[in-house]
């Protein structure tokens, strides 16, 4: 029982005699400084030639390539743009017969415009002097003062017709004013001064310049205290306010 109790005893006691003790750090040494240690090169120096060529190579490929992409980039921008620039030119082209074939059909245009510039030069040359006579009578009977009658009147144009001056040699006035035409007239008045009114009143006709009587005889009437008369031829110029211009030719 004894032995026992001891053995209970060393085995209640062993738990706090076998405390381990906290381990001790171990230095351990690292190779803090490696560059220190020499370096062997076990490359031959063949292989490391073959390397920089390759390498070489390899650049020189790249860039190779980087130009022909390059050039064939700018093969197309310069295909494209030759391209459009012959659409443009096959466009001119194309229009440029569609406005021959056009022009085709005006062809007579230059001849016919031709034709009718010498009809209207022709027409300009025949008519260019036309006076409208009707016009002048009318002028002229709305002119003539109350006392005086026209017997008669002769007109004629003998100017340049095509640009109504007056020719050489041709009319003139009693003033010397050039003229392309002239009037003859006879009539009778009440009295001389009714003669002179009339004179007056033909030169405010337009195409009309210079009247003047170139006779006058006074008759006695019938009968005593009648009405006495005069008699009297008159002349007048006409110059080139009197034309029509209906025939003119357009621009002249």
């Amino acid at each position: 029982m004894v032995s026992f109790g001891r053995k209970s005893a060393v085995a209640e006691a062993a738990p706090e005699e076998l405390e381990v003790a906290p381990a001790a750090p171990v230095d351990i040494p690292l190779m803090k400084n490696l560059g220190a240690f020499p370096r062997a090169n076990l490359i031959p120096d063949q292989i490391a030639a073959e390397a920089k060529v390759r390498t070489a190579k390899v650049a020189l490929g790249l860039a190779a390539g980087g130009s022909v992409v390059l050039v064939a980039g700018l093969y197309l921008m310069a295909t494209s743009e030759v391209n459009g620039a012959q659409d443009q030119v096959d466009s001119a082209r194309a229009q440029s017969a569609l406005l021959a074939s056009e022009a085709a059909k005006y062809a007579d245009v230059p001849r016919v415009r031709a034709d009718l510039a010498s009809a209207q030069a022709q027409q300009a040359s025949a008519l260019g002097g036309e006076v409208r006579w009707s016009t002048v009578l009318k002028n002229l009977g709305l002119t003539i003062p109350p006392g005086v009658s026209l017997l008669s009147l002769q007109a004629s144009v003998s100017g340049d017709a095509p640009t109504g001056t007056a020719a050489p040699g041709g009319p003139a006035s009693v003033l010397g004013h050039p003229g392309i035409g002239s009037l003859q007239y006879s009539g009778e008045a009440l009295d001389d001064a009714r003669v002179a009114s009339f004179l007056e009143s033909v030169s405010k006709n337009t195409g009309v310049i210079d009247p003047f009587a170139t006779q006058a005889t006074s008759a006695e009437s019938a009968g005593p205290g009648g009405p006495s008369s005069v008699s009297f031829t008159a002349s007048a110029t006409i110059n080139s306010k009197a034309l029509s211009h209906r025939y003119d030719v357009k621009g002249n």
